[in-house]
């Protein structure tokens, strides 16, 4: 159950630098976000602008040089790797544009791997969870009969089974056709009306208009920032 009154993600004074020969890189410098449950905000920019760096942060899958990271209320710079590890499974839900769905799986199969890496598998979550993302009548079939779209809904549930708190997207759209794309962004208004915080990624400034608001990023920094 998300808690509404805590932000689902609160950076402040976040710096992520890296050593290129005898010059610093600065990915990510002294950025600030939050964003609030039910809220879904755009991230653009060109590339290497730090979009990547910043899904990496609020995803815990790489450590700040410097600066706060709280996600669904908890500060994770301080935690261990054990604890990353299991704070990442059961907190944040990752989309990608490639789908990366196991091929020799059922589409219920693939949706309900996290639970079983969880060691609470539920077959009733599984099926809700199709239910929700319309696949209720393909939970048996395999990733290589379903469209474009569908697999893309089959990584969401997959990504949603655990019930984050925030759901991180990198392009999630961005080998789709037109229609599907669509149906994606209307399934992902759904999951903000019940309270889900969505980040997402794009260089498509259409689909970012769908957010609540669109951030710029330039060099690591925060160049415009816009209701949608």
């Amino acid at each position: 159950m998300t808690d509404m009154a805590t932000p689902a993600v609160e950076v402040q004074k976040l710096w992520r630098s890296y050593e290129r020969g005898s010059e610093t890189v600065h990915a990510l410098a002294d950025f600030d976000l939050t964003v609030r449950p039910g809220e879904m905000v755009g991230i653009v920019g060109r590339s290497g602008s730090g979009k990547t760096t910043l899904l990496n942060q609020l995803g815990c899958l790489d450590r700040p040089t410097s600066g706060s990271v709280m996600i669904a209320g908890t500060e994770v710079t301080g935690l261990s790797e054990a604890e990353l590890v299991t704070f990442r499974r059961d907190h944040i839900g990752f989309i990608f544009q490639l789908f990366y769905l196991l091929p020799t799986l059922s589409v219920a199969e693939n949706i309900g791997m996290p639970l079983l890496f969880a060691r609470r598998h539920s077959h009733e979550r599984v099926r809700d969870m199709c239910e929700r993302v319309g696949l209720a009548e393909r939970m048996s079939a395999l990733p290589g009969s379903l469209d474009g779209g569908d697999m893309q809904r089959v990584a969401i549930a997959r990504a949603l089974v655990n019930d984050p708190a925030l759901l991180l997207a990198d392009e999630p759209t961005g080998r789709l056709e037109r229609r599907a794309r669509d149906g994606i962004l209307d399934l992902f208004d759904g999951l903000r009306a019940d309270g889900l915080a969505i980040i997402m990624a794009t260089h498509d400034l259409e689909q970012a208009d769908r957010c609540d608001r669109v951030i710029e990023l330039r060099d690591g920094r925060i160049v415009g920032a816009r209701a949608a």
